[in-house]
This record gives structure tokens, sequence and C-alpha cells, in this order.
């Protein structure tokens, strides 16, 4: 009986400790994915015919309940340069996964800066394909899910690329950056 009230309790903190440890580590990856995210919407070849309103390229951050969040990885994202290839970035945020009011005013690229549901995950996918938008997600399996693209954590952290989801949404990216890259094929 002894044994078992110890156990419990410390059985019951190894699961929390575990959820925090997770939770740092997703952090970790939206912080390190906000900065490539940048590199990403660079490399791609038509990101300057991508443009929207007055001459500004278009960046949505999706979160599903903390805009706050969503907010900080923009900031991270930007860092001290507002454009990209001297085109200035107007950058939204959204709670929407169905991209309503983004038919229309079509972003260039969607920052993922919390994990969507598996039904949101496939309706974005479709929307990448469907208007040649590069859909981001710093999220562990969502790149083998579909998403355009995303991070790969191994003995360095680096891009990740669905190749198929790319060329079905008929994005052509920089030679170079596919050195550095690592990609999935199916």
């Amino acid at each position: 009986m002894t044994k078992r009230r110890f156990i419990a309790p410390l059985l019951a903190l190894s699961l929390i400790v575990g959820s925090l440890l997770a939770d740092d580590l997703t952090d970790v990856r939206a912080q390190a994915g906000a900065r490539l995210f940048r590199a990403f919407l660079s490399a791609d070849i038509d990101v300057d015919k991508k443009t929207v309103d007055k001459n500004q390229i278009l960046v949505l951050f999706l979160y599903s309940d903390d805009k706050n969040r969503a907010a900080n990885l923009a900031t991270r994202f930007l860092g001290d340069a507002k454009d990209i290839h001297g085109i200035p970035l107007n950058v939204e945020f959204s709670s929407d996964t169905s991209l309503a009011n983004y038919k229309a005013r079509v972003p260039a690229g969607i920052f993922l800066a919390q994990p969507p549901t598996d039904a949101a995950l496939r309706s974005l996918v479709r929307y990448g394909i469907e208007h040649h938008v590069i859909v981001y997600s710093p999220f562990e399996g969502n790149v083998e899910s579909g998403i355009t693209g995303g991070l790969a954590v191994e003995a360095q952290v680096r891009p990740y690329v669905n190749l198929s989801t790319l060329s079905q949404s008929n994005i052509s990216l920089k030679p170079l950056f596919f050195k550095v890259t690592k990609v999935f094929k199916r």
C-alpha cells in the first residue's frame, strides 16, 4: 500500500512534466519555424507576382484560439526586415480555417501558429494547392500529411518540403534552397 501511494503521485508528476516538455518542444519548433518560413517564402520564384492590395505580399498567420501566440510568431517572422525582395509584407491573423476572407485576396504564404484539426489540415492542403500558396507548419507530421513545408529537426534544423504538394501547387523554389532542404516524397 505504501508503494502505491508513492508511485501514483510520481506517475502523475511524470505525466505533467512530459506534457510541459512537449509544449516547450512545440514552442521551440514554432519559433524556429517562423524564421525558416521567411526563407521559404523568399525561395519562391514567383513570390514577387503574389501581391495584393498596394503591391504587398500578404502573409497569413492562422491560429485556433491564441492570437497572441500568432502575433509573437509573426514578430519573429518579420525580424528587422518588413519586406521580401523589396516588396512590403502585409501580415494578417485569422482563426478561420475555411479561409472565407481569402478567396479573392490570396496570401503568398500561410503559417500555422497552432496545430490544426485533421479536417482543417486537409482543407488547408487543398487551399494551398488550388491557390498556389505555401502553407507552412512547424508541427511534426504535417508535411507528411500534405502541408507544403515545415522544418525537420534532426542533427540540425532545416527546411522540410512535401515535393508532391509543392508540385501540385505549381510553386517553384530556387534550386539553391533544395541544397539545404529535406524533401518528403510520396
